[in-house]
């Protein structure tokens, strides 16, 4: 499913200037969340949740768009009209898409990796993949910004 987000008018995209790591990443949705006002250094404990899961998000997809895509091409986050939702799209080389998330059991680690793209999946509301006219893909996820206010429902599961 393709979600169409319309942004606030706050974007952070690759540009000429734009980020090559994961890390580099990290920090432009940081200053994205923190300059709107989203999460507050210092801020709640819900806020510092929202952040925790934008920045893992961040950090598979850039990673995976360098290790298995073939490098980084493009990356674009912002946040979705209302501000319920952060938009993070990453471009890379290869047509190729990840699989879909397996399902893994308690311990059934085997030293191969594997678990970024299954917790990217639970972390966020929708992931959709395209190919691009240049032989590559996007990969565009949504990750929630808000919290439930019973704290046992999960808001990314809605």
């Amino acid at each position: 499913m393709l979600y169409h987000a319309e942004t606030s008018g706050i974007d952070v995209g690759t540009g000429p200037c734009g980020p090559r790591t994961a890390m580099q990443a990290r920090d432009r949705v940081r200053t994205l969340l923190e300059s709107s006002g989203v999460v507050r250094a210092g801020g709640s404990a819900g806020g510092e949740a929202v952040l925790t899961d934008a920045l893992l998000v961040t950090s598979e997809l850039v990673t995976n768009a360098i290790r298995h895509g073939g490098g980084l091409l493009g990356f674009d986050a912002s946040l979705c009209a209302g501000g319920a939702g952060l938009r993070i799209a990453v471009s890379d080389a290869t047509r190729i898409a990840p699989p879909n998330p397996p399902a893994r059991t308690a311990g059934a680690a085997s030293g191969q990796g594997g678990f970024g793209w299954p917790l990217v999946h639970s972390l966020t509301r929708s992931v959709t993949i395209t190919p691009d006219a240049c032989g590559g893909k996007r990969i565009e996820v949504v990750v929630p910004l808000e919290r439930a206010a019973d704290p046992q429902v999960d808001p990314r599961r809605f």
